[in-house]
């Protein structure tokens, strides 16, 4: 095995480093954390707030045990971060101060003979996707200290089995629960690695332990009638597949680990050899993230930051190529690493120029725009609520930048569900609100038009909105097959599930789709009248309404809907499975 190095090309090749010591490396460590809290700090200070991170906010505005996207962690980081102020920074001070102390822990983690301090911070340094959500505040960070804390206390217990090393798993384990459901791979690719854990009883304490922490989020779960699970195991409707969903993926695995040191990586990964358990897990956990969200790509659109929770296992394994690997291989890490390091600075510094070329980037324009256009929308709604169509970005913008605004998400059947379709909105009940919609094929003068760089849409007058959330469509005695163009008579049971009484107004009708595909669907041609009743909380009514099958052939999702004034038809119904035949 060829000698190996941890210092960079000034030192002398051979060079083991055995002079250096512990107090050094531990000062390098720390003067790289403060730096990276710094450097991060700085880009969340000057740089305006995403739609996805203004979601998370909103959602932190009424803290619970779980919402509909993801599980509550990251609203507690974003409360814990406001207790300071309100602003993009404070916003994002618990996702900063994550990801420095992650880098600890990642390095305390690895493998006594991978603990060369110089290669991790350069390689640390040189992840693209260890920089984005370094301040960029997502459930990813949270998910991703947990990660590092597990694979930390993962390596004390193979050493030592005990109950202080459990209790730490357990802990770790279930702050990845509650951070992002992803945290079940990393926790099911390790178990893969080391079967004997199967037999161990303290990996069956951990199991106990983690379980009972996350009873809450669970019951949560069943209050809400599962609308998670719900969501990304029945409802979730994908897209007819194309190739570029693979393709996509696949180039993205190379972007976000660092478009020039990721193509020797991947290569080189072959020669790899597995020295102990440790990094067999590392090893497991990434080859297997990958494989699976490849074959996840074969269904629907994957975003390439979902792998993020391989990053750890990533820098071992990289370590282990490099501390391992020939000087040739060495030197061309340290010409990759430094020239990603100056594009990531340089990217970093574009993004904070004011209209400048990151902006040509339509998905990037709301950290530079989005307060211009929520300025916009509030100079010409003024006190009135605003619903949003079809968007959990919209409405979670327009509150961060002024958050004594009433607003709320109003999701049809041409968009999805989000947390806006289980909130309790009702205090907009009976109000005058503006309905803001991107729809382009109004006609000229209707509304009032908003334009800015990041968004152009319109604000609709709605007198006396209703909120739907509460109220819900059961078909039944579903039927699995209908022919072809055939009309049937169903059942409808409309129940009142809100703690507040309902009117069924005239503005309110019914009607269904059959759902093809993501964003393609068959609208029933007509919608139907609804009895003029007010519903207590809890009652219910029943409705016969005739529908009629698509002519063509095929499997669908029938879903029945609520059309409110001229607001399309939301989800009011769960999905149900049916087949249109032929002849």
């Amino acid at each position: 095995m060829p000698a190996h190095t941890d210092t960079f090309p000034s030192f002398s090749p051979g060079s083991t480093g055995t002079t250096r010591t512990m107090g050094s490396d531990t000062r390098l460590l720390a003067g790289f954390m403060i730096l990276w809290f710094l450097i991060n700090s700085l880009q969340a200070i000057f740089l305006g707030i995403d739609g996805d991170e203004a979601y998370y906010w909103m959602l932190s505005q009424n803290l619970q045990w779980g919402y509909f996207d993801h599980p509550p962690l990251v609203t507690v980081f974003i409360r814990l971060g406001e207790f300071f102020g309100h602003g993009p920074f404070f916003t994002r001070l618990g996702t900063i101060l994550l990801s420095t102390c992650s880098i600890a822990l990642v390095y305390r983690g690895l493998p006594g003979y991978l603990q060369k301090i110089r290669w991790f911070i350069l390689l640390y340094a040189a992840t693209l996707v260890l920089n984005v959500y370094a301040f960029i505040t997502t459930p990813d960070a949270a998910l991703f200290f947990f990660a590092a804390l597990f694979f930390l206390r993962y390596k004390l217990f193979l050493n030592q089995k005990n109950f202080i090393n459990s209790l730490w798993l357990a802990i770790a384990i279930t702050g990845m629960f509650y951070s992002k459901y992803h945290g079940i791979l990393l926790v099911g690719f390790v178990v893969l690695s080391n079967l004997k854990l199967l037999t161990n009883k303290y990996f069956w304490l951990i199991v106990l332990m983690v379980s009972l922490l996350f009873l809450p989020h669970l019951y949560w779960q069943y209050l809400n009638d599962w609308p998670t699970v719900r969501f990304h195991l029945i409802e979730r409707i994908a897209k007819k597949y194309r190739v570029s969903y693979t393709t996509d993926y696949l180039l993205g695995q190379i972007l976000i680990w660092g478009p020039l040191i990721s193509l020797p990586f991947y290569i080189f990964i072959f020669k790899l050899k597995i020295r102990d358990t440790l990094m067999r897990a590392h090893l497991f956990m990434f080859a297997g993230t990958l494989i699976f969200f490849l074959f996840s790509s074969f269904k629907n659109t994957v975003e390439p930051h979902w792998t993020m929770i391989a990053g750890i296992s990533y820098i071992a394994v990289f370590l282990s190529l490099i501390v391992n690997g020939s000087q040739k291989f060495r030197s061309l890490f340290l010409k990759t690493a430094w020239c990603n390091i100056g594009l990531i600075l340089l990217a970093r510094i574009l993004f904070l120029v004011p209209n400048g070329p990151a902006n040509l980037i339509k998905h990037f324009r709301s950290f530079s725009y989005a307060r211009v256009w929520a300025d916009a929308v509030y100079e010409k709604a003024g006190h009135t609520p605003v619903v949003f169509s079809n968007s959990y970005a919209l409405p979670s913008l327009y509150k961060f930048y002024h958050p004594d605004a009433q607003t709320t998400g109003y999701n049809d059947k041409g968009y999805r569900k989000t947390n806006f379709n289980i909130t309790d909105d009702h205090l907009l009940n009976g109000r005058n609100v503006f309905y803001y919609t991107e729809n382009t094929s109004l006609k000229p003068g209707t509304g009032i038009p908003v334009g800015t760089v990041y968004n152009s849409g319109r604000l609709l007058p709605l007198p006396q909105y209703h909120s739907l959330n509460g109220l819900r469509i059961i078909l039944e005695h579903p039927t699995k097959e209908m022919k072809y163009g055939s009309e049937q008579s169903m059942t409808l049971t409309i129940i009142n599930k809100s703690g507040q009484a309902q009117l069924l107004e005239p503005k309110l009708r019914a009607d269904y789709a059959f759902l093809v595909e993501k964003y393609n669907f068959i609208n029933s041609d007509s919608n139907f009248a609804l009895p003029l009743k007010t519903l207590q909380p809890g009652e219910s009514i029943r409705l016969n309404i005739p529908v009629k099958a698509p002519q063509q052939p095929g499997k669908y999702r029938l879903l029945f809907s609520f059309v409110n004034d001229f607001i399309p038809g939301n989800f009011a119904s769960n999905f149900y499975q049916i087949t249109v035949n032929g002849e």
